[in-house]
């Protein structure tokens, strides 16, 4: 062998060894002096903990509630009213009433919470609860300047769906409510639309059979 064919022997089996070849990496596999690739020992992963508990939450007055509960949502109420001039001829027009509204839920029902836990709220009531879809009975008290001048008290039942995003970023409410004027007791309807978990919300209320309170705006800001 000539020492040039012996310097590339050299070479190339030095290249083989850094390059991890081997003379049995050509062997059978069925080979039994072939050497196997340990087994990796298997991982054992603990079981979950079912152990788990929940506690239902406990809503009650507080002084900061009920402070929250005093801050008033502005309307603005119109009707048809009767006037008369100098000439002494009535006439029929359109007068505008602002007006503050103050609303407290005595009790309401929720489908939207955990079915584990209870769908009742009384008094303080969670946005969760309300806005993922309820039914509740609520008690409005408003004052009306202008033409009407008076407090108004009406009972009202509404139910509000969620939708968008469970009803935190848009919800949406159907009510009708009673109220006495000058004796008579009047029915109105209602509907809504709130963001932000109801926090703020527009209210539109119609009394078909009342003329001097026939519709009622109401930019509706509500804490628990």
């Amino acid at each position: 062998m000539s020492a040039r064919a012996a310097v590339l022997l050299v070479a190339v089996m030095s290249f083989a060894a850094a390059s991890g070849w081997s003379t049995s990496a050509s062997a059978d596999p069925s080979d039994p002096t072939t050497p196997e690739r340990p087994v990796p020992p298997p991982r054992i992963v603990a079981p979950p903990d079912t152990n788990y508990s929940y506690a239902e939450p406990q809503y009650y007055p507080t002084l900061p509630w009920v402070l929250a509960q005093l801050v008033p949502s502005p309307e603005i109420g119109g009707g048809r009213v009767q006037r008369t001039g100098i000439d002494a001829v009535p006439r029929t027009e359109t007068a505008l009433a602002f007006g503050l509204r103050w609303q407290l839920a005595p009790v309401l029902w929720s489908w939207g919470t955990n079915r584990h836990l209870s769908r009742w709220r009384f008094f303080v009531s969670d946005p969760l609860a309300r806005h993922s879809g309820s039914v509740e009975l609520d008690g409005t008290f408003e004052y009306l300047f202008g033409h009407i001048d008076r407090m108004i008290v009406r009972p009202t039942l509404r139910a509000t769906f969620p939708l968008y995003h469970r009803g935190e970023y848009l919800s949406g409410s159907l009510g009708t409510s009673t109220y006495a004027y000058d004796g008579t007791m009047r029915v109105a309807y209602e509907a809504g639309l709130y963001v932000l978990s109801g926090v703020f919300g527009v209210q539109v209320t119609y009394a078909p059979a009342h003329d001097p309170l026939g519709l009622i705006g109401t930019f509706r800001i509500r804490y628990f």
